[in-house]
């Protein structure tokens, strides 16, 4: 399929859904990926969502139901009958089916489950077992496994046999009679290799394995590490549960990505670029509640020092840009530090190297930048001394900022929070009130000594 650049059709269909042209909706539709007619049903309105989806064939529309967003997968699932979810369903690979089942009320998930084949039905009541987040949740129990007697030319026959049900096989697994994982041979090596010859001769015996257990994060990491397409899954008992693709690995990795974004913004995790007004004010007016009241906090260190900004009026121009770069700094940090974090290249031993690093970078680019806000104040106006008043603060801030974006994830993350939360309060609140406390209470000093 050639991929080009170019808007979807979405008044087309518009137009051949309000005439009921199912001839016109095929020819729109057919040519485009399952992903791009998700995009499509994402632009549309609900309705207008609903009937689209109603004209697709059980294949595509199971490929379709993957690439939209939770809320509008379960308008779009409500909107058919339980048959027809039971035909859309089968043509899902098991992980995938999981992931629809496991969104289902418990009534629904039965009915469900008790209208496919049986099984398929005993396969996704295994998967659906395991919490959604980890291995378990995202392997698929589609795959080819052999026992160890198995010939090089019989393994082919089975990958043949089970290539019409499977896509992606990348490798062969090697189980013993109890199911155990003995091994794992790539289908190159498999090829290449002499007929009569048994599989366990050319299988890798100590292959990358994770436990159905395991994080979903943390098996990202290691299909990251080793350039892995696809990776076993055992359970508690050493046994082959299912298999991980890379295109699991990839959706966990832009889920997680976006996840420390969207908590880092202070936003809900299930906000969308579409979401109705009322919906959006929902999601984010308890987290500006919440920075509203640490702004406040930050107000009140300014009220301490009024008499002094009282006798120099250019203290309250000059400190939101003591506050502003000690905020911009923090955010630096904890941008670096919270990625560190998830990818596993921060390790508690490294803790106290990461502080001071950031304290250095802090006082550093604190002189750097103070410096050259002294400069502009000067030649603005500002006198020498508040000159040097600036610098100073700005030096302090920055120390303030590299230290609070750097340990706050750390204790975040060593009381078992996710750290990513700390960017959009608690760090900003130090840069804020240290900012502020540093440039009032140095020009307090400076009026009381008589510099100022």
């Amino acid at each position: 399929m050639l991929v080009e650049t170019k808007d979807y059709p979405i008044n087309e269909l518009r137009q051949c859904l309000e005439n009921k042209d199912s001839d016109g909706i095929g020819r729109l539709v057919n040519d485009m990926h399952a992903a791009d007619v998700g995009r499509v049903l994402t632009a549309l309105d609900a309705e207008e969502a609903v009937e689209l989806f109603k004209y697709l064939e059980p294949d595509p529309a199971s490929q379709v139901l993957l690439e939209v967003d939770e809320r509008l997968r379960k308008t779009l699932i409500a909107s058919i009958s339980s048959s027809e979810l039971i035909e859309v369903v089968e043509e899902m690979e098991t992980d995938d089916a999981t992931d629809i089942i496991s969104e289902l009320p418990v009534e629904d998930a039965r009915r469900l489950l008790d209208g496919i084949e049986k099984a398929d039905s005993i396969e996704l009541e295994k998967l659906l077992v395991y919490p959604e987040d980890t291995a378990g949740g995202k392997m698929q129990a589609e795959l080819v496994a052999v026992t160890e007697d198995t010939t090089v030319e019989k393994t082919i026959e089975e990958v043949r046999r089970k290539a019409q049900d499977i896509e992606n096989i990348s490798n062969v697994f090697v189980v013993d009679s109890a199911r155990r994982l003995k091994g794992i041979v790539s289908l190159d090596k498999l090829i290449l290799a002499s007929p009569a010859t048994r599989i366990i001769e050319i299988a890798d015996i100590d292959p990358l394995k994770v436990s159905a257990d395991m994080d979903q994060e943390e098996v990202a990491k290691i299909f990251q590490k080793y350039d892995l397409v696809t990776m076993p899954v055992i359970d508690k008992d050493g046994r082959l549960a299912g298999r991980i693709t890379v295109d699991d690995v990839v959706d966990v990795i832009e889920e997680e990505i976006f996840e420390d974004f969207y908590k880092m913004a202070g936003l809900h995790l299930e906000a969308r670029v579409l979401d109705p007004p009322l919906r959006s004010i929902g999601m984010r007016l308890p987290w500006l509640l919440i920075n509203l009241a640490t702004a406040f906090l930050a107000a009140s260190v300014v009220r301490l020092f009024q008499d002094t900004i009282q006798q120099f009026v250019i203290l309250a121009v000059l400190m939101p840009i003591v506050a502003g770069m000690g905020g911009n700094a923090a955010t630096q940090t904890i941008t670096i530090v919270v990625r560190g974090l998830a990818l596993g290249e921060l390790l508690p031993k490294n803790a106290a190297r990461l502080i001071f690093k950031e304290a250095l970078v802090g006082l550093a680019n604190g002189f750097i930048t103070g410096c050259a806000a002294s400069i502009i104040a000067y030649i603005l106006g500002a006198n020498v001394m508040i000159g040097l008043l600036l610098f100073l603060a700005m030096t302090a801030n920055l120390i303030i900022a590299g230290l609070s974006g750097s340990v706050i994830p750390l204790l975040l993350r060593w009381r078992k929070i996710d750290p990513a939360i700390s960017s959009s309060i608690f760090v900003t609140t130090c840069t804020d009130v240290g900012g502020f406390f540093t440039f009032l209470g140095l020009a307090t000093v400076f009026i009381k000594t008589g510099i100022l």
